[in-house]
C-alpha cells in the first residue's frame, strides 16, 4: 500500500490555524511539542503544530485545511495509551482533543449521557454517581483516560467478563471525517438496523477513521451491594482452574482479575499491603445484595478447592478499595522498578492463560539480557494479558531486547494459542506489524480499503492502527 507524500506545516499553515482555533490554542513551542510526542509506549514522535480545538466545527475547519494541504493530523486524548496510538509518526497536527470534556446533556429516564471526547473516565462516574448511575468500562488508567480515548481503542477494562467493553456502551457517535464533513452515527433508541453499523466500525479505529467529537452512552444503574473477594495461590494453574470453574458455574462477577507473583511482590510493597507471596486473583461480585452475597459464597466455594495461601472477603468498603486499587496499582507499582515499564496486550482462551504464562514468563530469560524482567497481569476472567516488560530503554541492548520479546509474545505466544495480538489497547504503532500474522492478507487488505474509502488522501493518524500495517521502531 503506497502512501502519500506529505506536505510541512508552514508558517502560513499556522496562520490559518491560528484563524480556525484562535491563536492561543494553537502552539509550535518546543514543549508543547514534546508533551505532544508520547504516550505510555516507548516510542517518541514529534508533530510541528499543537491545536487545542473546543467545537466540532473546528475540527472540521482544520481537517479540511489539512486535508487541502496533505498534512497529516492525529487526534489526541490524554496519551495514556501503550502502542503508540496517538504519536504523530509523520509530523503534522497533533490535534489535541482534551480542552472538549462537558457532560452535554444528561437523561435518566433513557440511561443515557452525552459527552464531549476529552472527558475524563473518572469525572464522568463521579458525575453520574451523583444520579444513581455508572459507566461501566474500568480501565485501570481511569483516572487519566478520556471517554474518546476509550472510544478509539474499544476500551475495556476490570468489568469487562460482566458489562462488556466501550462499544456495549455506545449508541451513538458524533464523528468530523478526514474531508471536514461532520456525520452523526448510530442512534439514540436502543435498537436500530436500518444502516451499516457505523458506529462499531469507529469504535476501535483508534482515529484513523474520522475525529470523534460527541459521543452517546447508554449508562447503568449502580448496584446495590458489592462483595469483594481475594485470594492468593501458589501456582497459576490453581488460580486459571478457579477462573474457569467461577465461569462454567454461571457465575458472572463484575471483576476476576489476576496477579503474577513478580507483579503482586511490586504491588504489595508499593500499596503497603501485608500479604503473602503468590498468584493474585481478585473477584468482585455486585447488584442486589441477595444475589451478590450468594454469588460470592459459591465463588468462595470454588475458591477453596484449590486451597488459597490467603483467602478475604472484603469486610467493608475501605477494605474493597484497597483490593482494588491493588489490581490497578499493577502498571505503576513495575513502573517503578525500572527506568522503562512496556505494558502489552494480548488474548488467549482462558485455558490456554497456564500455558501463555509459562510461555511470557520464560522470555527474559530466553533472552539473557541483564536489567530486562517482566511482570505479568490481566483479566483472567476473559483471557486477557497485560506482559509488562521492564528495562532501560537507554541502553540499546535492552531495547532490541524489547523488540524481541514482542515477536516471541505474539508470534510464538498469543496467536499459536488461538489467541489475538490485543485484546483493548489497540493496534497503534507497535503492533502494526502483526496483523497480517492474526488476519491474513484478504482481511488486512480490506481494512485498507476501508480506511481508503474514510480517508483517500491518508491524512488522518497515517502509518499506525487497523489501516496498516507498517514496521515502526
Amino acid at each position: 500500500m503506497t502512501l502519500p507524500s506529505y506536505e510541512p506545516v508552514t508558517e502560513a499553515v499556522v496562520k490559518e490555524l491560528e484563524s480556525i482555533a484562535g491563536s492561543e490554542n494553537v502552539s509550535a513551542r518546543p514543549e508543547d511539542l514534546i508533551c505532544a510526542s508520547y504516550d505510555s509506549s516507548l516510542l517518541r514522535y514529534r508533530p510541528e503544530v499543537v491545536v487545542t480545538p473546543h467545537t466540532s466545527e473546528q475540527v472540521a475547519s482544520v481537517l479540511r485545511l489539512a486535508n487541502k494541504r496533505r498534512i497529516p493530523v492525529t487526534p489526541r486524548g490524554a496519551g495514556t495509551g501503550s502502542a503508540g496510538g496517538a504519536l504523530p509518526v509523520k509530523g503534522g497536527i497533533c490535534l489535541d482533543m482534551f480542552a472538549m470534556n462537558k457532560v452535554v446533556s444528561f437523561d435518566s429516564d433513557n440511561l443515557m449521557v452525552v459527552v464531549e471526547p476529552g472527558l475524563i473516565c473518572d469525572a464522568l462516574n463521579e458525575f453520574l454517581e451523583k444520579h444513581g448511575f455508572f459507566f461501566p468500562p474500568d480501565p485501570a488508567s481511569s483516572a487519566g483516560c478520556t471517554i474518546g480515548g476509550m472510544a478509539n481503542t474499544n476500551a475495556a477494562g476490570n468489568r469487562a467478563m460482566k458489562y462488556g467493553t466501550t462499544k456495549d456502551h455506545v449508541l451513538w457517535l458524533e464523528v468530523v471525517l478526514p474531508s471536514g464533513e461532520i456525520i452523526t452515527t448510530g442512534s439514540a433508541t436502543l435498537k436500530s438496523v436500518s444502516g451499516f453499523d457505523i458506529t462499531r466500525l469507529i469504535v476501535g479505529s483508534e482515529g484513523s477513521l474520522g475525529v470523534i467529537t460527541k459521543v452517546g452512552l447508554k449508562v447503568t444503574p449502580l448496584p446495590e451491594a458489592y462483595v469483594t473477594s481475594l485470594y492468593i495461590f501458589k501456582t497459576i494453574e490453581e488460580a486459571v482452574r478457579t477462573a474457569v470453574r467461577i465461569r462454567t458455574r454461571g457465575i458472572i462477577p463484575s471483576m476476576l482479575e489476576f496477579l503474577d507473583v513478580t507483579t503482586a511482590k511490586a504491588v504489595f510493597e508499593y500499596t503497603k499491603l501485608l500479604l503473602p507471596l503468590g498468584y493474585m486473583v481478585l473477584v468482585d461480585c455486585d447488584g442486589y445484595r441477595e444475589a451478590a452475597e450468594r454469588q460470592a459464597m459459591l465463588v468462595d466455594e470454588i475458591a477453596n478447592k484449590e486451597t488459597p495461601i490467603f483467602a478475604e472477603r472484603a469486610p467493608d468498603m475501605t477494605t474493597r478499595d484497597q483490593f482494588i486499587t491493588a489490581r490497578k496499582s499493577a502498571f505503576p507499582a513495575l513502573a517503578r522498578l525500572r527506568p522503562t515499564a512496556q505494558l502489552e496486550d494480548l488474548t488467549v482462551p482462558v485455558t490456554k492463560i497456564p500455558e501463555a504464562c509459562v510461555k511470557i514468563e520464560a522470555i527474559p530469560k530466553r533472552l539473557a539480557v541483564p536489567g530486562f524482567d517482566l511482570g505479568l497481569f490481566g483479566h483472567i476472567g476473559d483471557g486477557n494479558l497485560h506482559p509488562t516488560f521492564i528495562f532501560d530503554e537507554r541502553e540499546k541492548v535492552q531495547r532490541d531486547a524489547f523488540f524481541q520479546a514482542l515477536d516471541i509474545l505474539y508470534k510464538e505466544v498469543a496467536l499459536p494459542l488461538g489467541g489475538s495480538i490485543t485484546g483493548e489497547h489497540g493496534i497503534g504503532a507497535l503492533r502494526a506489524p502483526y496483523i497480517e500474522l492474526e488476519h491474513g492478507p484478504v482481511a488486512t487488505n480490506l481494512m485498507r480499503e476501508i480506511k481508503k474509502a474514510f480517508d483517500p488522501n491518508m491524512i488522518l493518524n497515517p502509518y499506525k492502527g487497523k489501516g496498516g500495517p507498517w514496521p515502526i521502531k
